[in-house]
């Protein structure tokens, strides 16, 4: 956006924002983003990852049996096959927009976009800022900002030079909010999603005139705002198991409530710039039915066990696993037949699911299985189990990337080096914690 006064102000604002929630690592920035932030201080100049020990963490070159545990570890070979993969078989036209909410880092938030991305999603404010910080500036919240202290930030967000800004809205009230702080920070055409609400039956509006009428008040709240188009995602539709279900729901109840918000939208002679929507499970139906030129999967990126099961033997199932958690076997009970390591629920999240088992080749071990053994221990069971020694590595796939991602620090990337994998370098979570 361009310049103001007032964008200067609130620029200003959001540097001291920016200190005060994160701290950024000058290696996590591209040359000409590094460049930005030195010169307008977006980095609050002191060691990195100072919530950990610094002998503790891994330097390049370290071998994997070396690295501490439990590590949440990515391998750099298949992350590279995935962000190519999201981009293969798409009609021309349609856009790639990741959701961050998946890695909650500006460094693969970059890679996404070398890899042709249009720009990316996030779930919270402080997502966003953090990806802005680190050089993605095409960010667009999926979420509804309220409250005087975020919408105020939002503003400030929105004045950063070269940033391109858009959040969703279901609220009248929200959006003259919203209207006001534009004003007030003199930054003009903030750009504007309506939610509709195709089956989530959580944030979102009714499809139609009821879409069409908040639609038509973020237009009478120009130059501060700019209608951009319609935010219509299924989140519980992604994890569905069988995948004409899927297709089903998309074309009968997500793509219907776009094709009636569209003709209500049309009826007011507002044109609709984006049509955005679909993850990992469902993108390739919503582009199938010809009203979406925008998606939005996050999950791709990684491949967590809740997603394997909906997509892997399946012509979708195009991704492969790239997060792992690495763990030590630090007790074994032969006669009871499990061994245990040293990730628990402070290194996973299992809120969809216990993580699935993997050889140190990468190779799924389905005849074993993870059960709780409490905050930071998980027990493993099943045929072989024994056949652990204590000292050996396991390898977790997570149920659930998002929250999993979202307990550590940073991310270690592997490479494949001469005698197997080693630390290529450390990447860290930018944005991780509760999303204020």
């Amino acid at each position: 956006m361009a310049s103001t006064p007032g964008a200067a102000r609130a620029y200003a604002r959001l540097n001291r924002l920016c200190t005060a929630l994160f701290t950024l690592s000058p290696q996590s920035l591209s040359p000409s983003r590094l460049a930005l932030s030195r010169s307008s201080s977006l980095i609050q100049k002191r060691p990195v990852f100072t919530r950990v020990l610094p002998d503790v963490l891994p330097v390049e070159g370290t071998p994997m049996e070396k690295v501490a545990t439990p590590a949440l570890l990515v391998f750099s070979d298949r992350l590279d096959a995935n962000l190519k993969a999201i981009h293969k078989d798409l009609p021309p036209g349609i856009k790639v927009r990741p959701h961050a909410k998946a890695h909650k880092s500006s460094v693969i938030g970059l890679m996404q976009i070398r890899a042709g991305a249009t720009g990316l999603c996030a779930a919270k404010l402080r997502e966003a800022e953090a990806l802005v910080a680190g050089g993605c500036l095409d960010v667009c919240i999926t979420n509804q900002i309220v409250g005087s202290g975020k919408i105020e930030r939002l503003a400030s967000l929105a004045s950063v030079p070269g940033a391109r800004i858009s959040v969703c809205v279901d609220d009248s009230t929200n959006i003259k909010e919203i209207a006001k702080a534009m004003k007030k920070a003199e930054v003009k055409g903030l750009e504007v999603l309506v939610e509709i609400n195709v089956g989530q039956n959580r944030c979102g509006v009714s499809p139609g005139k009821e879409a069409a009428d908040l639609a038509q008040m973020v237009e009478d709240e120009g130059p501060w705002l700019k209608f951009k188009g319609l935010h219509a995602y299924h989140g519980s539709n992604q994890h569905v198991p069988n995948p004409t279900d899927r297709k089903a729901t998309v074309e009968n109840k997500v793509a219907g409530g776009v094709k009636e918000t569209l003709s209500a939208l049309k009826t007011k002679g507002i044109d609709c710039e984006v049509v955005t929507g679909g993850g990992t499970g469902s993108y390739t139906f919503e582009v199938g039915t010809g009203v979406y030129n925008e998606i939005q999967p996050g999950s791709y990126i990684f491949m967590d066990v809740a997603y394997s099961k909906v997509l892997d033997n399946t012509s979708e199932g195009k991704f492969v696993s790239s997060l792992f958690v690495l763990g030590t076997v630090i007790s074994l009970n032969k006669k009871g037949g499990w061994a245990v390591v040293d990730a628990g629920m402070k290194s996973l999240s299992l809120d969809s699911g216990p993580p699935r088992i993997f050889s140190l080749d990468l190779h799924p071990r389905d005849q074993l299985e993870y059960v709780c053994g409490g905050d930071e221990h998980g027990i493993i069971k099943g045929k072989g189990a024994t056949n652990y020694k204590v000292g050996d590595l396991v390898l977790l796939q997570p149920g659930h990337c998002d929250p999993t991602v979202n307990l550590y620090d940073e991310m270690t990337f592997m490479r494949k080096g001469k005698d197997g994998y080693e630390v290529e370098k450390l990447v860290e979570v930018t944005a991780r914690g509760p999303g204020v």
